[in-house]
């Protein structure tokens, strides 16, 4: 997936329309990820490296996994044969100790599906090359001439239509093209090309293991050419359009497996196995195929905008760098002075992923994104729900994706919690739902290998936090209860079952025993981390109580009870630092990568929300910064940045030193040049400018106070001039706001709010009530 950015066209202050990524050379097949812009529709993913000539397309789909119920029938989601929760009285982790908390057999990885082929005869020397990206319209563009003839292909993958589009023209009768499906990565089974005279189909299924049968996930691919030049099928299963006709030609590319996530529960013995997918494909295509290319062209953008223009970030270009090359752009950017244009950029390109990679009825994006050009992709390309995956959502409340989120609540629902209720049962002895580090497609909610790091039940707790901000944003009561706060509940009862009271201080509060900080330190109890995701959680009920429709009356005095008990995470230690542990084991300038401890300070509230008047705990919070520094340069960077522009430590510097991290050479991408590609490192750079554009914290329980928002409490001085249009706020509405020459707001306007709201500049003067 191409980080490297750069646009066009340039005016004083770059808008939405003006954002391409763009290249004078074809992406390298060596680095795909790295240098071909993705193109998506949720449920299909696609990597063209535009060569001129010989195009190669590479292509997944997102539910094409291995592994699971399609590898073993008797796959368990990690979960063990017979209860272990016997285990907990007495040594409490005595079931982590020697890692036999999970079973990992059978997990899978997601995997690519193919290539898609196009040869266009008698391309020569290539002249005026040029292959974009348009952010604001999603469409691919590759430019060039060749023997005296213009040649244009487009690409993007249209969701109203189902389907990716790969639409070439030229200023003359096109040549013969030849288009192929190919699987040349799989050979055990092998998968299955066979053409007609004017489509493709590419057919396989995933490995099974030794002696299951065949059950392998199916996955099927059909390619059509709409044309009405006369097309023959090759002996390779390719297809030939023969050309010196027409002028254009029209490709519809269609995927699908047989995975159905509805499928996995007990009723449908945890199968997740749906139809055969190909007659649902073969009718897709065949609809597509009856729109005019214009028709399909104008519909895919017109989707597209309704979701990329909800928010709109506009900075200024000093140095004019729409002008220049991508390759040339990013080389030449340097961390100490930073580039507003690249930097709007990068934010754009934020937006952009997430509409593509999440869409009604897809799954929600992975650690890819849904973009792998291989058969094992680092870490499965799964789900790390110890901040990978949390990361992947933070923009998108305020950037106006929220109802973009439905893949991940679905996902929850169908395959989280059903297994999730049996881990909870054989691992603990508890009620409710739970899960933990690593999950897959189907349901591992068991944890997964060294405990160190898969020892994360309390990642149902975090996952909690966004499921209540679809709420907080969008104020939709129905969908909070019949949707969002059953999960809410159902994660709260795992936790009332847990928590235990503190025999090690006796000071009568409640700890989550056994538990660590995420991938540091020691197996203990009442690691901060934890501690303030579940009083997060129990904040969470009792805030919004009536919204829920719940009339579980004992359920609400648990939770209250718990609520006013629970060591809420949040301790100063012996050098100023706010404690990772609730024991006295932080290390000064330890740089581990996690700020586990600051959780509450972004992207929570147990401390930001609740003590962020408190001089003595804001100076815990800057001394835990300050001694863990910003750590590697990985998804983990972004919450060190966000947690500083919480402290509004950037104002008057410029973005780059605050908001991407370069190599020595100064060279910076997205993902900080870090490899293996994490698509959360992309996502959480937006939420790190987020945090520089407002203050927009949750109000706890017991807060009767007028919602507050800031605005602007750290844009940099090379912002100045900049504007935002469609900010969404907590409580409803949104707000469009500019500021001056030195970042400062200087004005603000609310729309669609109901509930009270006092906005602030950095300084405390108030811009708008309502």
């Amino acid at each position: 997936m191409l980080i490297h950015i750069i646009a066009v066209f340039c005016t004083s202050a770059v808008g939405t329309a003006a954002k391409q990524l763009w290249s004078t050379e074809p992406a390298d097949v060596s680095h795909v990820e790295m240098t071909a812009y993705p193109l998506g529709n949720g449920k299909q993913g696609a990597m063209p490296l535009g060569a001129a000539g010989e195009d190669v397309v590479f292509l997944n789909h997102d539910s094409l996994w291995s592994g699971g119920p399609f590898a073993n029938k008797d796959y368990v989601g990690g979960n063990p044969d017979s209860s272990l929760a016997k285990h907990l009285p007495g040594i409490r982790d005595s079931i982590f100790k020697d890692g036999t908390g999970g079973n990992t057999a059978n997990y899978g990885s997601y995997e690519m599906l193919g290539n898609l082929t196009v040869s266009i005869a008698g391309i020569g020397k290539v002249t005026s090359y040029r292959r974009s990206l348009d952010l604001d319209t999603a469409i691919h563009e590759v430019k060039y001439k060749s023997n005296g003839v213009d040649f244009t292909t487009i690409q993007f993958c249209s969701y109203p239509a189902k389907v990716c589009i790969y639409y070439i023209e030229s200023s003359k009768a096109l040549p013969d093209v030849t288009v192929g499906l190919q699987d040349q990565a799989r050979t055990t089974p092998r998968s299955k090309a066979s053409c007609s005279s004017d489509g493709i189909r590419l057919h396989g299924q995933t490995k099974a293991d030794s002696g299951e049968g065949d059950i392998g996930m199916l996955f099927d691919a059909h390619v059509k050419a709409v044309t009405s030049s006369s097309t023959s099928c090759e002996p390779l299963n390719e297809i030939v359009v023969h050309g010196k006709t027409e002028k254009s030609l029209l490709l519809l590319l269609g995927t699908g497996t047989n995975y159905d996530q509805t499928k996995g529960n007990s009723a449908n013995k945890y199968s997740f196995k749906g139809p055969d997918p190909y007659p649902s494909i073969l009718s897709t295509v065949q609809a597509a195929s009856k729109k005019s290319y214009e028709s399909l062209r104008t519909d895919h953008i017109t989707d597209h905008q309704s979701f990329i223009h909800m928010f709109t970030l506009n900075l200024p270009d000093p140095k004019k760098s729409a002008e220049v090359e991508t390759t040339t752009l990013i080389n030449g950017y340097s961390t100490s002075e930073g580039d507003p244009f690249v930097e709007s950029l990068i934010i754009e390109y934020a937006k952009y992923l997430f509409i593509a990679s999440s869409r009604p009825g897809s799954l929600p994006p992975n650690l890819q994104g849904n973009w792998a050009p291989t058969m094992n992709p680092p870490w499965s390309a799964d789900y790390h729900a110890n901040i990978n995956l949390q990361m992947n959502h933070w923009h998108t409340e305020m950037m106006g994706l929220g109802d973009l989120l439905s893949p991940l609540w679905d996902h929850m629902k169908n395959t989280w919690i059903p297994r999730g209720i049996e881990s909870a049962k054989l691992f603990y002895g508890a009620d409710g739902w739970v899960s933990h580090t690593n999950i897959n497609i189907f349901g591992h909610t068991a944890q997964e290998n060294d405990a160190s790091w898969s020892n994360y039940p309390v990642s149902n707790a975090w996952m909690m936090k966004h499921v209540w901000d679809r709420y907080d944003y969008s104020r939709d009561l129905e969908w909070y209860r019949s949707s969002g706060y059953p999960m809410i509940k159902g994660v709260a009862q795992y936790w009332l079952s847990m928590l235990t009271p503190d025999e090690h201080f006796k000071d009568g509060s409640l700890v989550a025993v056994p538990c660590n900080s995420p991938e540091h330190g020691p197996t203990t109890f009442a690691s901060a981390h934890w501690q303030q995701l579940i009083w997060e959680l129990f904040d969470h009920i009792i805030r919004d109580w009536e919204a829920s429709g719940d009339k579980d009356e004992a359920f609400l005095q648990s939770v209250k009870k718990a609520y006013h008990s629970i060591d809420n995470g949040v301790h100063v230690g012996s050098w100023g630092q706010i404690k990772e542990w609730k024991l006295e084991a932080d290390q000064k300038n330890d740089n581990h990568r996690h700020l586990s401890e600051l959780y509450g300070w972004y992207p929570g509230y147990a401390i930001s929300g609740v003590h962020g008047n408190n001089k003595t705990i804001t100076d815990a919070v800057t001394a835990s910064l300050n001694s863990r520094g910003d750590g590697k340069a990985d998804s983990n960077t972004g919450w060190g940045k966000n947690s500083y522009k919480q402290l509004k430590f950037s104002i008057d510097l410029n973005f780059a030193p605050n908001g991407l991290c370069g190599t020595p050479s100064g060279a910076s991408d997205y993902n900080d040049l870090s490899t293996p590609f994490q698509i959360d490192a992309n996502f959480g750079i937006a939420g790190a400018a987020l945090a520089m554009l407002v203050t927009d914290l949750p109000q706890a329980f017991g807060d009767t106070s007028t919602h507050k928002v800031i605005l602007g409490p750290a844009i940099p001085s090379a912002w100045g001039g900049g504007s935002v249009k469609g900010l969404k706020l907590r409580g409803g509405g949104s707000v469009a706001f500019k500021w001056d020459g030195k970042g400062k707001v200087t004005e603000a306007t609310l729309d669609g709010r109901s509930l009270p709201l006092v906005v602030f500049d950095r300084d405390g003067h108030v811009l708008a009530k309502h």
